[in-house]
Parts: C-alpha cells; sequence; structure tokens
C-alpha cells in the first residue's frame, strides 16, 4: 500500500480490494504471503515451520469461530467484532492461534480498516486461496470492540452434545448447520498436544512434528471435502482428533457428527466438491454476524480497472504533477493499449509494465504514469480507455485545489507526523484549514489497536524562491503515540474533508 491521494471507489473499499484481489506478484498486498503456501505458518520459519505442524490459514478459521461463538444473534449481541483479542486468557481461547494471528494483522489495521474486517478476511482469503478457488463474498464495515464479550460459551473437545447445540441455537445455527459448519472449519489445520493434550497426548511429539499436532485430514493445508469423505468412508485421519481421540469425552466432533446418525455428513459427502459451496454460506453467515447497530457494506468486487497510488506530488523538476498506476485485471494478461483521456482533453497512452501480478480472479498488468500539471490544468476526472475491456465504471475524479503533499509529509521516527498541504490560490481561501491526524495505537489486554485522533494546526509557509507555482503551502505538525500502521491525514475546513493521505507508519504490512 503506497501512498495516495485518490482512493477508487473509497480509501476503505480500495485497500479491502487490494488484499481480496492483488495475492501474488508485482504490487502485491503482503497479506496472502501467511498463507502461501497453505501449510505455512508465518510465526517461525524454515524448518521450526515446518516441523511445528502448525497451519496458519487453519488458525485463521479458529480465530473468526471463537470470536463469533459467544454471539447472541436474537438479542443482537457479538459476532465478529475483534473482542477475542480480549479474551484469549480464558479456557475455551487456549493455544497460539488468536495472538498469531493478531500479530500477522496488526500493521494492516488504521482508520478504515478495523481489525474485526481483517479477522473476517482471513477466512475469506484462507478459503479462496486454499480452495479451489472458493469465493466468500466480503462486506467490510465491522467495528472493533473495545472491551471482552461478557458471553463465553465456545465448545471446547469435552463439551457436552447439549451445550454444544444449545450454543450454536444462540449463534443463530440449526443442528446441521452446526455440523456442516464443523466440517468446514475443520477441513484445515490439527490438534496440538501444547493446548490439548487430552486430545493428542505425548506419544505425538517427535523431532519432526515438536507441537505434537494431528491433522483433521490428510490435506491439512487444502480447502476441500476430504474430512467428510475420510470421516465417513473410515478412511486417512478419520474425521480428524476429535473424532478418534484416545479420550472418549474430547471427541466433540464425533458425537455432534453422529447427533443426526451422520445424516447431514452423508449429505455433504453426496455433494462432492459442493461441499465448498455450502461451507461458502455457512462461512458467509459467520462472517456477516455482527452486534445490533453495525451495518454491512455491499460486498466488494474486484475492478477491472483500478487507478493505484494515484497522487498529486512535487515532480523532479520542482513543478506538481499526478502520478500513479492503472491496473487491469482479467483472466489472462494481453498485449493492450492503455490510454488516459482527462476532462479538459488531454489524452496520454501508457506503456505496460513487464512484471504482472496474479490473483484467483486473474492476472493483473499495470501501466505507470507521471504527468504534469499544466497539461492537465482544469481536469476533474479522467477516463481509462482499455478497448473492448473499458466499462462503464472507468470515469475516475481528480481535484486540485486542495492536496496533502506526500513528499512533504511524513510520520517522523514513530514519534511525531508532519504534514504540508498546498492551497491553490486561485481557490481564493485563507481560512486556515486543519488536519485529522489517526493513529492506530497499542492498547491494553489486547493485540488489536485503538485509533487516537489529533487535529494539526496549519500555518502557511513563507514563500520561498521557486515555490510551488499557483500554490500557497501551509504545514503543521503533532506528537502522536508510537502508530501500530498506516497514519491517516485528513485535511478539514469548515468540517468538509478535502483530501486524505495514508502516511507509512514505520511497521510491517503493506
Amino acid at each position: 500500500m503506497g501512498p495516495a491521494m485518490f482512493y477508487y471507489p473509497n480509501a476503505q473499499v480500495s485497500q479491502i480490494e487490494h488484499i481480496l484481489v492483488d495475492n501474488w506478484g508485482a504490487y502485491a498486498s503482503n497479506f496472502s504471503s501467511a498463507i502461501t503456501p497453505c501449510e505455512r505458518y508465518v510465526t517461525q520459519i524454515g524448518d521450526a515451520a515446518v516441523k511445528s505442524g502448525r497451519t496458519t490459514s487453519a488458525q485463521w478459521l479458529r480465530v473468526l469461530f471463537h470470536d463469533f461463538a459467544n454471539s447472541h444473534v436474537e438479542e443482537g449481541l457479538g459476532g465478529i467484532d475483534a473482542s477475542i483479542g480480549f479474551e484469549t486468557y480464558r479456557e475455551e481461547n487456549k493455544g497460539s492461534a488468536f495472538n498469531d494471528s493478531f500479530t500477522f494483522w496488526r500493521p494492516f489495521v488504521n482508520e478504515f480498516i478495523p481489525m474485526a474486517d481483517l479477522l473476517a478476511m482471513g477466512t475469506v482469503m484462507s478459503a479462496g486461496l486454499c480452495g479451489n478457488g472458493t469465493k466468500i463474498p466480503f462486506r467490510p464495515g465491522r467495528v472493533d470492540a473495545s472491551s471482552e464479550d461478557p458471553n463465553t460459551g465456545v465448545p471446547e473437545p469435552g463439551t457436552s452434545l447439549e451445550e454444544t447445540l444449545k450454543q450454536f441455537e444462540l449463534n443463530g445455527f440449526n443442528q446441521a448447520d452446526a455440523i456442516a459448519l464443523t466440517a468446514c472449519g475443520h477441513t484445515l489445520g490439527s490438534v496440538h498436544h501444547g493446548g490439548f493434550p487430552e486430545v493428542s497426548d505425548n506419544s505425538t511429539l517427535s523431532e519432526n512434528n515438536t507441537n505434537g499436532g494431528i491433522n483433521f485430514d490428510s490435506s491439512r493445508g487444502m480447502f476441500d471435502p476430504l474430512v467428510v469423505q475420510e470421516y465417513l468412508d473410515g478412511t486417512g485421519q478419520r474425521g480428524g482428533p476429535l473424532v478418534t481421540s484416545f479420550n472418549e469425552s474430547s471427541r466433540s466432533d464425533l458425537r455432534l457428527f453422529d447427533s443426526d446418525k451422520n445424516t447431514t455428513m452423508k449429505a455433504l459427502y453426496a455433494q462432492g466438491e459442493g461441499f465448498l459451496d455450502t461451507c461458502v454460506g455457512l462461512l458467509s453467515r459467520v462472517i456477516n454476524t455482527v452486534p445490533a447497530g453495525v451495518k454491512l457494506q455491499e460486498a466488494v468486487q474486484p475492478m477491472v480497472i483500478k487507478p493505484i497510488n494515484v497522487t498529486w506530488d512535487i515532480g523532479a523538476d520542482g513543478g506538481l504533477e499526478l502520478s500513479g498506476r492503472i491496473r487491469i485485471l482479467e483472466k489472462t494478461s494481453k498485449n493492450r493499449t492503455i490510454t488516459l483521456i482527462f476532462s479538459n482533453g488531454y489524452n496520454e497512452t501508457l506503456t505496460i509494465e513487464e512484471e504482472i501480478g496474479t490473483s484467483i480472479f486473474g492476472e493483473m498488468q499495470f501501466a505507470p504514469f507521471a504527468i504534469a500539471h499544466s497539461k492537465i490544468d482544469g481536469s476533474s476526472s479522467f477516463t481509462v480507455d482499455v478497448g473492448e475491456l473499458s466499462t462503464d465504471d472507468n470515469e475516475f475524479a481528480i481535484r486540485d485545489s486542495y492536496i496533502i503533499i506526500p513528499s512533504l509529509s511524513s510520520v517522523i521516527s514513530g514519534s511525531s507526523v508532519k504534514v504540508t498541504v498546498a492551497v491553490r490560490d486561485s481557490a481564493n481561501d485563507d481560512t486556515k484549514s486543519s488536519v485529522l491526524a489517526t493513529v492506530p495505537t497499542a492498547q491494553p489486554l489486547t493485540l488489536g489497536p485503538k485509533m487516537v485522533s489529533s487535529k494539526i494546526a496549519l500555518e502557511k509557509v513563507v514563500a520561498k524562491t521557486g515555490g510551488l507555482a499557483g500554490f500557497t503551502l501551509w504545514e503543521g505538525s503533532a506528537d502522536i503515540d508510537q502508530p501500530t500502521g498506516a497514519v491517516s491525514v485528513r485535511l478539514v475546513r469548515d468540517g468538509e474533508m478535502l483530501d486524505t493521505l495514508l502516511l507509512d507508519g514505520g511497521v510491517a504490512g503493506w
């Protein structure tokens, strides 16, 4: 995620779409790296990760379920809100999955991307990248909890069938739903001795299985129907350790699967690859379960034509220029002519870069541009002409009256933020504007960041020789708490947001 001032269609959706689509290759978001390959354990590297037997993609599904499982849907309580970050001390949430996952997601969190959205996105990505291209629709807009959920009751290996079904009922899931959702969740990953010695005893520990993991099925890193098939056929892992555990009281999956005499499991078996479609429906219900009052937006769709990192800044000649890239997404990359057509009549044909990006949605080509302000002065938008691939949604707004200058704005040593703003002289505005800086920063009892906002007053910069012609510069700075991710700065005048810029917080992630 580079610094930009124009986020299409907006800052939130632009970043979510980036995670969803830009999986590998050129300009990848880095989010997918944690589960590429799908048996990867991102918390460790090399042999240590391989021998651990842990699987990040499976951890992400476990975190989702535990964040969801204490919801009471009829009362509008709980759901996907990242409250699990405050709840890791509970016995029902033992294991490393929660802090492992929050540690990886944390640098991606900013004003526009809450931890709760990333928690849901983890499951969308695990199912999509580790299966046959399974696509769970993603609707952004979740809100992070500021404390733990008072409700408890996440089912554990020793939980009785009656208690388990009652908890699923509170979640809005009937018996058949509960069985199918459990099968969907247990098509990835393992149960480990360290967290669950009552399921996996110390005989499972070895030099090549350092955490004593027992896989749920024979394809630990694949989102597939194998867990169902092996359970009913009695092959491979036979449904996993929560079916076959030496400790009969810990056979929670067996109790659940057999609770309707395997009727649901047999129906799932008969679906074949269609089992994954069932999982899409069930997991969609889970990720879209949110507390009352939280309204999710429409599902994010991959953009066929997407301008990325489009920004005004000071160019090499000291003048203002508009730069960025156009990303083209299609099934197979082709040699195409890409032309930018500005509303003032100026056209510019772009050259496509050699390096491509790849995605479960197709391949991506990128075409950079850098255009002097003088050529496109007066333009309020540009369209992207990509021949027959062009769509009705290929016009993108720009503006140049109020600009946060990226090259003159930064987070300094993680303790302060400096911002420079250019106001076009023709705006005839001497009103003091201010910048609202929002910083993701650490909070007690969870690895999920909180947002802290502060106002930065701007002062006019005394004109210098060779200043930015046609513009007046304003600048300001403020001390901030150490950021855990990108710092957002928004230019505000009389309550109106005039410009937005994300600044690198100096941490990994994007």
